[in-house]
């Protein structure tokens, strides 16, 4: 019975320290033209392996706090529709909140279209976003980003 204690004790630690990694999400940002003064800016996640972040179509209030990408809104700036996601999206009952959750894995991009005046070179935004593995959470996290116009 202590060998089995000892050995579940054991796995539950390993676990955790495995899941307290502290970078499990590496982020890159750019900017695609895709017409006149108008650009795609592209805020893209490479989420380790066992690792998810939350949809930003996710109503937030309660559960895990979802993605969110930020463009900072200036007179030279205009969005343009809705923010995409394009990644291994699931819909699935979460244990650790006790509710259904969207969840992004793997390598999962986040874009939001923008119109610019002439002249601008550069855009400027910040994500935020929450990671979980099965058995924990990292707290949210802020990152500013700025992407050069080519």
């Amino acid at each position: 019975m202590r060998k089995i204690l000892f050995l579940s004790i054991f796995f539950l630690l390993n676990l955790t320290y495995l899941c307290a990694q502290t970078n499990p999400v590496k982020w890159s940002f750019e900017a695609e033209k895709v017409g006149n003064n108008e650009y795609e800016i592209i805020a893209t996640a490479d989420i380790q392996d066992g690792w998810s972040v939350y949809s930003n179509e996710m109503k937030s209030g309660e559960g895990p706090i979802p993605t969110q990408v930020m463009i900072d809104k200036d007179t030279d700036l205009k969005l343009v529709g809705d923010l995409k996601e394009i990644g291994a999206k699931k819909k699935v009952y979460d244990d650790l909140f006790e509710m259904e959750l969207v969840k992004l894995s793997g390598r999962t991009s986040f874009r939001q279209r923008v119109k610019v005046k002439d002249g601008t070179d550069e855009v400027k935004g910040q994500i935020t976003f929450m990671t979980c593995c099965e058995s924990s959470c990292l707290p949210p996290t802020d990152i500013a980003f700025a992407v050069p116009l080519d």
